[in-house]
């Protein structure tokens, strides 16, 4: 009878500790999608693009978003941060691109830098973040900077409420205010769709592109991506896929992008 009693208690430790590591995985998961999640995150996304005229470009984009308990300024300490919180975001683009057709367009070099401080609001439907955004121009090489300093604000609406789905959006609308005088200043907006399906075992899927509005000389970057992707534990997740784009002056682009995210948990949250 004992013996029997043990195999039934070793059979029950083995089916929890499954279900606690789907469940982590999943979470992981949950966090890895979430641009709002209190994790702290290091991505590094290598996107490999083909254009018309047999160009090609290789865009590697590292971020570190970084989760604090304060409200907007890491002095300004939240007297909740289970309800509200900082989110502070660096992107960092590294550029290569060649074009046969048009030596003039070869360039290699540091892209502009993107900084956002979105302060959370935890809502009953799912999150909402808002904040100051603004764009470091490099300079150099002139085919990949801007060579504009921007300035503007960043909004993002997620709604987590259904179990396993999140939608909503990040925009984020910038105004040049300084830099090189023979470039043209412009107001553009820069929109990210956001819709993440949350599947079993890790697994998840990303419909959503960066979409980039010109309101300056009216051109739009519309592109259609789909990335599919997996966490392999609470720390590590992995994503790729396709993307094409469907108008705009880029129209006609393929890219085919991936990501590795490294993800560690932040302990300041009550």
């Amino acid at each position: 009878m004992k013996y029997k009693l043990s195999i039934l208690s070793f059979i029950m430790c083995l089916t929890i500790k499954a279900q606690e590591e789907k469940s982590s995985l999943s979470n992981a998961a949950s966090d890895a999608t979430n641009p709002l999640a209190f994790v702290t995150k290091v991505q590094v996304q290598p996107n490999f693009t083909w254009k018309d005229n047999d160009g090609r470009q290789i865009n590697l984009t590292s971020r570190v978003i970084q989760p604090s308990a304060s409200i907007g300024l890491p002095f300004i300490k939240s007297n909740d941060p289970s309800k509200i919180y900082t989110i502070y975001r660096l992107e960092v683009p590294i550029i290569g691109q060649t074009f046969p057709g048009n030596p003039d367009g070869d360039a290699t070099g540091l892209a502009d830098l993107i900084l956002l401080d979105a302060i959370v609001f935890k809502q009953k439907w799912g999150l909402l973040g808002a904040g100051p955004g603004l764009i470091f121009p490099t300079m150099k090489p002139e085919q990949i900077s801007s060579r504009k300093w921007s300035a503007g604000a960043a909004v993002v609406v997620l709604n987590t409420k259904t179990k396993g789905l999140q939608w909503g959006f990040l925009a984020q609308q910038y105004f040049n205010f300084a830099g090189d005088k023979d470039r043209e200043s412009k107001n553009f907006m820069i929109f990210q769709p956001i819709l993440n399906k949350i599947l079993g075992d890790g697994k998840f899927i990303q419909l959503g592109s960066i979409l980039n509005f010109n309101w300056t000389d009216q051109t739009y970057h519309i592109p259609i991506a789909v990335n599919f992707g997996k966490a392999f534990s609470k720390s590590l997740s992995i994503l790729g896929g396709p993307e094409y784009v469907v108008s705009g002056p880029n129209k006609g682009d393929f890219t085919i992008r991936f990501q590795i995210n490294a993800m560690f948990a932040t302990t300041t949250k009550k």
